[in-house]
């Protein structure tokens, strides 16, 4: 007997060092997971590892239990975003003047809170997902499109960012928008994945079959449609325009003006005259920490003066300080504006940016409580930031061009972008303009750049994108980038820019919400599949 007991003893000490080293490797599968997401946003060139790079977590996640599931979910979030999105802690340093320490625990809070996406996502689907091989093939993708366009994050990203440089998997954009390509992606995912379990199965392939001409309509489509548009914009006559890069460092204070320049003559004012002197018909500049266009008449006066004799429009940003007409104390509001000088060096057009970063700009809740925001400056100082809303679009129209402004980060909401395209008249172009000195010497320029080439490809539109430390570029309605500067490099270009002033709006322009709501309305009907089915078990269980 004392033999038999300590040999059932080490057999159970066996199995819970097995099982032990079974949740572990699923940690690792996770992480996996984390990291094959995360390096086609670093990385364009290695966009297939989004096609697959889903698929270890399913594995991990499988016969968990819920609390298992979110943990190691979490894990994958994690570092997903922890590698995809690092320079959230250079952002904070440079933006809020924070030390490392502070900084660090700040971004870590942000990472985790941002990685319950994933966590969410994996949670659901271990609970309504069902052994129904086709039903599991259409329930993933859904939830991953849910999860994305719900879940409320500071910078809203999707697994799509990484897919920008290949064409052919981003013109049915047109119709559905980057959540679409989310569903592509996450499609593929769980296909392999079911594909590996069912590998020595004799289950039917048919709902695979399906998925298979899935692909093969999206990329056909894709093929068609890029040879089309690429063909027609070699057609279009040529506007040639004046990009600014002036590659200022981040400073929280107001800088002074540089050594040999001025508030009324600026850095970006020389390059301009060197543009107009190369043919530029209209000059953008990047968004800037501050230029005194608003606050001073004599800068206005200066301004108004040389773009006067230049005779070239000149569209520009800074920030913007009027009088509230709503409140009894007489306050005023400030807005980060971008501006038209038309080429008598008159102001004629402005645009109040809406889109603001929480956090950043504004703080959510309680931004119009002014009790509640003071009680909140108690605790976090001068991390709130106080930049009012606009509440009007506008489009600017230069050298023959109607402009859709759009101001820093406003790019990366699909929706929002898509509104404003189809709010404009016919012949837009879509501009952004944006300070992203915040983020250092990172990868964020370059994902801005990635967004911003999705919402040309969405809205078929050229778009420019003129970041003040780069990389500026020149996208056309097809994705292709005519013009890419150099990032972190004071330079100023002129680019030959294809224009029609036919173009007008895509289907997603016009009906941005479709697809989303397509999504929402299939998730819905499987969900009341699933929990019907469960009531009707029980109800004859008994």
């Amino acid at each position: 007997m004392p033999e038999l007991t300590t040999s059932n003893s080490l057999t159970n000490i066996r199995r819970a060092n097995l099982s032990r080293l079974n949740v572990y490797w699923r940690y690792v599968l996770a992480a996996c997971t984390g990291l094959l997401m995360a390096l086609p946003a670093l990385e364009p060139k290695l966009f297939i590892l989004s096609w697959f790079g889903l698929v270890p977590l399913l594995f991990a996640v499988r016969d968990l239990s819920l609390r298992q599931c979110y943990l190691v979910s979490l894990i994958a979030g994690f570092v997903l975003y922890l590698c995809s999105t690092y320079w959230i802690l250079p952002f904070i340093m440079n933006m809020k003047g924070y030390g490392a320490v502070l900084s660090s625990l700040i971004a870590c809070l942000y990472w985790v809170y941002t990685a319950h996406v994933i966590a969410l996502v994996m949670l659901c689907w271990t609970v309504i997902s069902r052994h129904i091989v086709w039903e599991r093939l259409l329930l993933f993708p859904l939830l991953i499109v849910t999860g994305y366009t719900i879940f409320p994050s500071v910078f809203p990203a999707q697994i799509g960012i990484g897919q920008s440089h290949i064409l052919l998997a981003i013109q049915a954009t047109e119709f559905l928008g980057i959540h679409g390509l989310d569903f592509a992606i996450a499609l593929s995912n769980v296909c392999l994945y079911e594909l590996f379990r069912l590998r020595n199965s004799k289950l039917s392939l048919f709902p695979f079959v399906v998925c298979s001409l899935f692909f093969i309509l999206w990329f056909g489509y894709g093929y068609y449609s890029l040879s089309d548009w690429e063909r027609e914009q070699r057609s279009w006559p040529i506007k040639k325009i004046g990009l600014v890069q002036a590659n200022d460092e981040a400073s929280i204070a107001i800088p002074d003006p540089k050594a040999g320049y001025g508030w009324s003559y600026p850095p970006e004012m020389e390059m301009t005259e060197q543009l107009v002197r190369a043919g530029a018909e209209v000059v953008f500049w990047p968004e800037s920490r501050y230029k005194g266009y608003f606050k001073s008449d004599y800068v206005r006066a200066a301004y108004l003066h040389r773009v006067k004799q230049l005779g070239v429009p000149l569209i520009m940003q800074d920030l913007e300080r009027v009088n509230s007409k709503v409140s009894e104390t007489g306050a005023s509001k400030t807005y980060n504006t971008m501006f038209m000088l038309s080429e008598k060096g008159e102001l004629a057009s402005i645009y109040r940016k809406q889109k603001r970063i929480a956090f950043g700009e504004y703080l959510p809740i309680i931004e119009n409580s002014p009790m509640m925001r003071s009680w909140a400056q108690t605790i976090v100082g001068d991390f709130l930031a106080n930049i009012s809303a606009g509440q009007d679009r506008s489009v600017f129209s230069a050298a023959g061009m109607n402009i859709i402004p759009l101001i820093c980060f406003e790019v990366i909401f699909p929706e929002f972008v898509a509104d404003a395209a189809f709010q404009s008249p016919p012949g837009g172009v879509l501009v952004t303009a944006s300070f992203d000195a915040w983020f250092g010497q990172s990868h964020a320029p370059f994902q801005h750049l990635a967004l911003s080439r999705m919402r040309a490809v969405e809205n078929r539109l050229p778009l420019v994108h003129v970041i003040n430390n780069g990389p500026s570029a020149v996208v056309m309605p097809s994705g292709r980038i005519i013009a890419q500067t150099e990032a972190f490099k004071k330079l100023a270009v002129t680019v030959d820019m294809p224009y029609s002033e036919n173009i007008g709006a895509s289907f997603y322009s016009k009906y941005p919400w479709a697809f989303i709501f397509t999504v929402y309305a299939l998730l819905l009907m499987l969900l009341i599949g699933r929990f019907s089915s469960i009531l009707l078990r029980r109800k004859f269980s008994r």
